[in-house]
């Protein structure tokens, strides 16, 4: 159960930083950018939105004493709406934020109030944000604020979130400060952390702290991280390190992930890495890997490279995996290739199986490949399901392939049942196949 709360934990927080993109974005163009509504533009008069466009008008004039042509230096300021906005105040640059819809325009919008808030102007914004519910679904705006909030004032950003939200809610928030805060002092970010005062949600404001911290100090972030103990909260902060050690290249974020010595998060390392790189880089991730092809620490990496290097080039990702010393890595490569190759071309994953001697290391492609195929043709998938050797490992395929051929087809099924040769149980499982959720469904197509 805590496994599964700090992973859900862990994506919701990946998605609220996900969204951050916009602010930076915003930081960096918006002062060169002019964000407008293209409502407003379009129902301007065309004459003067042509007019505004245009260059500033140089009228030549004669000179005289100096016999050559001068410039009018009378000249009408540019008539640039972020600048009219900028004189405007923060309040004209939210209101113009809360009433759009266009998200490009929105965030840009509001980016460019970000950067002027400060403690004069911090009462009005929160007026505007006072109409805007401190939920999932506003998670972009609300990071925005608390994030720029925390560059003067991070102890008024904290319990902001704590008066606006309780709990989980309130927790993800100030992780959101956190992240601002650890980004300009991470040791006065650190010391509040750690505080007992904060220990309840200390493994979730982690997930900020070590965000922003990375972005300026990321050996100081790292070190402080390698220093912790715990689950799976910890691994995830070892993939948050990957993610800034990857933008130095692959030759320094590969040595990082080496000379991590607690497995756990010398895997999860290597397992982010894997993600992030098998599919655009898979020959460089692949020559790296066989350095630890026998090594457990590296299983979902193997895995995860078998998945992506399987959706752009199944047949050699199975040579790579093929040519790998006999073991669990192999194995999961083995998998994942099969998986995604059944989905593009059945037919030659279907042969690349047929062609090999039956062996415990190929069982796992086959129940993957079974999988699969039960979607399109379930009397086919449960010839591959039968044909796994490891016993428990054959059932567990031959109830989820039965399942989903007597969805398609009951009446074939129930004609193959009888002669199948499967216990009482096998086949009263197979006859009431559990309904499908959304997901699921959606899986499907």
């Amino acid at each position: 159960m805590e496994s599964r709360f700090w992973l859900f934990a862990y994506v919701m927080l990946g998605g609220a930083l996900l969204f951050a993109g916009g602010y930076y974005l915003g930081l960096s163009g918006a002062a060169d950018t002019k964000i407008e509504s293209p409502k407003i533009v379009s129902d301007r008069n065309k004459k003067e939105l042509k007019k505004e466009l245009r260059q500033p008008e140089i009228k030549a004039v004669s000179d005289p004493s100096a016999s050559k042509m001068v410039f009018d230096s009378n000249i009408n300021e540019s008539k640039n709406p972020l600048e009219e906005r900028r004189r405007g105040g923060i309040r004209e640059i939210l209101d113009q934020f809360v009433n759009q819809t266009n998200p490009v325009y929105k965030y840009g919008t509001l980016a460019e109030a970000m950067k002027q808030l400060n403690s004069d102007n911090l009462e009005e914004t929160l007026e505007v944000f006072e109409s805007i519910p401190f939920g999932f679904e506003n998670m972009q705006e609300y990071r925005m604020l608390l994030y720029a909030w925390s560059q003067f004032d991070p102890y008024g950003a904290i319990d902001y979130c704590k008066s606006r939200a309780s709990g989980m809610g309130a927790g993800f928030a100030v992780s959101g400060v956190l992240e601002g805060w650890a980004a300009r002092n991470p040791e006065e970010a650190k010391s509040w952390v750690e505080d007992p005062l904060n220990r309840g949600m200390a493994k979730l404001y982690n997930f900020g702290l070590i965000k922003g911290w990375a972005s300026t100090d990321l050996e100081g972030a790292s070190e402080y991280v390698m220093r912790m103990e715990g689950g799976d909260e910890v691994q995830k902060l070892a993939s948050i390190l990957a993610e800034f050690y990857q933008k130095r290249g692959f030759g320094e974020v590969s040595r990082w992930a080496e000379e991590i010595e607690n497995p756990k998060l010398k895997e999860a390392a290597f397992s982010k890495l894997s993600r992030t790189l098998a599919r655009d880089q898979p020959g460089e991730l692949s020559r790296w890997l066989e350095e630890h092809a026998d090594k457990k620490y590296a299983g979902k990496a193997f895995e995860n490279l078998g998945a992506r290097w399987g959706e752009t080039d199944p047949e050699a990702a199975i040579d790579y995996f093929t040519a790998l010393p006999e073991g669990s890595n192999q194995v999961q490569g083995f998998k994942s290739v099969i998986g995604k190759w059944a989905k593009q071309d059945p037919l030659s994953a279907g042969n690349w199986l047929n062609k090999q001697p039956a062996s415990p290391r190929l069982d796992s492609a086959l129940a993957n490949y079974a999988s699969t195929v039960s979607r399109d043709d379930g009397a086919s998938a449960m010839e591959w399901a039968v044909s796994i050797t490891e016993e428990k490992l054959q059932q567990k395929t031959i109830r989820s392939v039965g399942q989903e051929w007597y969805r398609k087809d009951r009446n074939a099924v129930e004609a193959w049942l009888p002669q199948s040769g499967l216990s009482e149980d096998l086949q009263k499982s197979i006859r009431n196949p559990p309904k499908k959720n959304w997901w699921q469904s959606l899986r499907d197509l």
